[in-house]
């Protein structure tokens, strides 16, 4: 695209609430900028923005043309997959996600409108990597200055990075390892005043730990993390998303499963659910963080491979965003084209189920059906076709879980299976769940006159 087409474009507005999402948004600004496209930052994700970027939790967008990422590798992880149920991204017209992992997870939530932006789910990579990969050698000579500055004792290094700072989980780090040769790094996350009370509890770690040994290091919190990540040997958490990124430097992640975390009440124990991290105790911290650093190789081939599966395209992200944020406000072809749902490739082969069962190969449809099923496809016309065939096989019991299956999945508009799954209560004279399912098929059907057949078999049930 010549440089006055992209001069042509109005400022593009990049909206962030505290300084994680800023680093997070970061590389793609600079990237913009670097073309001579106008931006421009704002925390306030209400006003109104000719083309906005956004990155904070259930977020609306208020924008000519919008885009959301995640801020966060870990976000929502406590629900996974069903993020797009609590964090809906149908409203902006694209959608990003770092890697393959993320790609999975929306896979199996890609039939819910929630998950399905305007233009498409793009797999784009993780901007903040591009800070490690886009120029190994400077990320080099910039964490090598961070060393020096720091002045560090000991060759090894040991990194704590909470999510939360609460009930003195850094004493818990500091007093468990203060005594080995590494140095421990202290490095908490750059928080907000509006979250004034974890920033008492990060101020008054810091102050006890500041001087307390030759070895222990506070680092200021507004320092990427990704520089103290290239200091780190092994990296310490509760549940932090640092976990994931610790992969990027080949730094194997330790998270502490029983410290709290203070996002409900009573506190609730730490999530963790990364099978590549190595979860320990508080009692036996010094015993994890011993073994992992004296055999590092254990845990190599276990963190390249997990490398892969979290992230595209690295040192790539940042100009692949804008290349299709680009195209797509000047009407091009993308660079790089959206995600195709699995539930419209299993539609595909659906169809062709139906046809071959149109032209009465009745074997050969219900055996790609099968399949489907098998593979627990999120296409709901399966479900209902092979339920409805059990049904007239008197097989009642087993068609019903079918039945709900398709009725669960048929979202926008399920009155086809509802209407068959209300047949299959009443044949079986469960009065109750038919009514129920009357009340939502009335929501539903085209006509009153719709469910009348099944009103009427309701009313003989009961009676």
């Amino acid at each position: 695209m010549t440089t006055s087409a992209i001069n042509t474009l109005p400022a593009i507005t990049f909206f962030y609430t505290d300084n994680c999402e800023r680093q997070a948004l970061a590389p793609i600004a600079d990237e913009a900028a670097s073309r001579g496209i106008p931006i421009q930052w704002s925390t306030d994700s209400r006003q109104y923005a000719e083309i906005g970027v956004y990155c904070e939790h259930a977020c609306k967008p208020n924008a000519g043309f919008s885009m959301i990422l995640l801020h966060d590798l870990a976000q929502r992880h406590d629900i996974w997959p069903h993020f797009w149920h609590h964090e809906p991204w149908q409203a902006f017209d694209m959608g990003i996600v770092p890697g393959p992992a993320w790609v999975d997870r929306w896979q199996t939530q890609a039939v819910y409108a929630q998950a399905r932006p305007k233009l498409g789910l793009f797999d784009l990579g993780w901007p903040k990597a591009d800070l490690v990969y886009r120029n190994q050698n400077e990320f080099k000579q910039q964490a090598q200055a961070l060393r020096e500055k720091l002045g560090l004792k000991h060759e090894r290094s040991v990194l704590y990075a909470p999510s939360w700072e609460n009930h003195g989980k850094q004493d818990d780090f500091v007093q468990a390892l203060k005594d080995l040769p590494v140095n421990l790094l202290l490095k908490q996350a750059p928080w907000s005043e509006k979250y004034r009370w974890v920033l008492n509890n990060i101020d008054e770690m810091d102050a006890l730990h500041r001087g307390c040994a030759d070895n222990v290091y506070v680092i200021d919190r507004e320092i990427s993390i990704m520089y103290c990540l290239g200091l780190a040997d092994v990296m310490v958490s509760d549940e932090s998303s640092v976990l994931t990124e610790a992969l990027l430097l080949d730094v194997p992640g330790v998270a502490v499963i029983d410290w709290v975390i203070p996002d409900t009440n009573p506190p609730r124990p730490a999530c963790v659910p990364y099978d590549y991290v190595t979860k320990t105790t508080r009692a036996n911290l010094r015993d994890t963080v011993l073994n992992v650093l004296e055999n590092p190789q254990q845990y190599q081939a276990e963190i390249d491979e997990n490398k892969q599966q979290q992230f595209a395209y690295l040192g790539e992200s940042a100009r692949r965003i804008v290349d299709n944020m680009v195209a797509a406000l000047q009407g091009q072809p993308l660079p790089t084209p959206p995600l195709t749902a699995q539930v419209e490739i299993d539609r595909t082969t659906y169809l062709h189920a139906e046809k071959l069962a149109a032209e009465g190969d009745m074997k050969l449809s219900t055996q790609i059906m099968l399949e489907l099923i098998k593979k627990d496809s999120t296409c709901w016309e399966p479900y209902n076709d092979l339920g409805t065939v059990l049904v007239g096989q008197g097989q009642y019991e087993d068609a019903e879980l079918l039945l709900e299956k398709a009725v669960h999945l048929a979202q926008d508009n399920p009155s086809i299976p509802l209407s068959n799954l209300t047949e299959v209560y009443c044949l079986q004279e469960k009065a109750d769940k038919a009514l129920q399912t009357l009340v939502k098929l009335s929501k539903h059907a085209p006509n009153a006159a719709a469910s009348i057949p099944h009103i009427r078999k309701c009313m003989e049930t009961m009676f």
